[in-house]
């Protein structure tokens, strides 16, 4: 297979577009919490019903996604659409329990079939030379649905009668999606048919690469990443609630403009700079946010901190992704770049499981 030249083409456009559609059919769950409070479900379950969802991923992000191929990931990537339809409209008629709790477990795997067969899509796309300034841009179509979407969202709650309406109304963007990734599979229909006919890996052939030492430390380097991230998510609050910090809201704001902003000014440094490099920098400068928030001399440092967190983070992300495309064989590319994405998941689950019982 031709190794591609051009990074702003149609299909790298075209699924920057369906992920943007499939975060924002994410972060449209914003209210969830609260909705199933209003419902009466006990608040020891609410946790399970809306963790389920990521559970679900994470599991099929490591079992499922090894298969996952450029010829198979349209139908993938159409099917998880059907299914998020479907789930979303669910919501005005499952309320109990038990219904919801089936309801995000088909939406964890409708989530993982479109996002899943898109990154599948990603990696075959775009020039290795250039994976760097690719996964920046691409990172930059899954943070703006959380800065956008529950904003649009409160914006219009006084026309919007409840949240199953806001969940259904979120679908109607996954129609120009559908038809991007059809547009897709016409155009490469020939290019990809070869690789349809070849066999799936074994599991032997899986384990092995799994196990290289490269691959594996990238893999815990990104839980490693994802778990800062999510940590700072779901625990900044009580932090700055014992601190006496108000408005901690502004934090995130001020952390995800600078990872926006660096991501898309220093796009082309992620291929010009040593990634292993830029992975060291990375970490370093989570570390100075940690002890800059452990040592806080007050709510107006906030605002600093927030900075460095997201320099640190904004780095990341291309970094971490980039160089997993660059080790790994045209033939893994696709399941390792997913299994990046199993860390993701493996992340956002684990820290609020952890932080519990604190």
């Amino acid at each position: 297979m031709t190794e591609p030249r051009k990074l702003l083409t149609f299909e790298f456009l075209s699924l920057c577009f369906v992920t943007f559609v499939a975060y924002c059919n994410i972060s449209v769950f914003y209210n969830l919490f609260n909705y199933l409070r209003i419902l009466g479900i006990p608040a020891d379950l609410r946790g399970l019903v809306i963790g389920s969802y990521s559970l679900t991923a994470m599991f099929l992000y490591l079992l499922v996604s090894p298969f996952l191929t450029p010829a198979n990931a349209p139908r993938a990537i159409l099917s998880g659409m059907a299914g998020l339809a479907i789930c979303s409209f669910g919501y005005f008629f499952i309320q109990s329990f038990w219904g919801l709790l089936a309801l995000r477990i088909l939406n964890g795997l409708g989530q993982f079939l479109m996002g899943a067969g898109t990154m599948a899509l990603f990696v075959s796309v775009i020039p290795k030379k250039k994976s760097g300034q690719a996964f920046a841009i691409y990172s930059i179509a899954m943070l703006l649905p959380f800065g956008t979407v529950p904003a649009v969202m409160d914006a219009l709650a006084s026309v919007i009668p409840t949240p199953p309406h806001g969940y259904a109304g979120a679908t109607v963007m996954l129609l120009p999606a559908a038809v991007l990734t059809w547009q897709i599979r016409r155009r490469h229909r020939e290019r990809w048919a070869e690789m349809e006919r070849q066999p799936f890996p074994d599991w032997a052939v899986i384990r092995a690469n799994i196990t290289q030492l490269p691959v594996a430390l990238l893999l815990l380097l990104n839980l490693v990443y994802i778990t800062n991230w999510s940590s700072m998510f779901y625990l900044l609050k009580g932090f700055a609630d014992q601190q006496g910090i108000r408005n901690v809201g502004s934090f995130f704001s001020v952390q995800m403009g600078v990872m926006i902003l660096l991501r898309l000014v220093a796009g082309r440094l992620f291929d010009a700079v040593d990634k292993t490099w830029m992975l060291a920098t990375t970490f370093a400068i989570i570390s100075i946010g940690h002890l800059g928030l452990d040592r806080l001399p007050g709510a107006e440092a906030l605002s600093l901190v927030a900075v460095i967190f997201g320099a640190g983070m904004g780095m990341g992300h291309p970094s971490l992704n980039g160089l997993m495309l660059a080790i790994s064989p045209p033939r893994f590319r696709p399941m390792n770049a997913n299994l990046m994405l199993f860390a993701v998941q493996a992340g956002y689950f684990l820290v609020p499981y952890w932080a519990a019982p604190w």
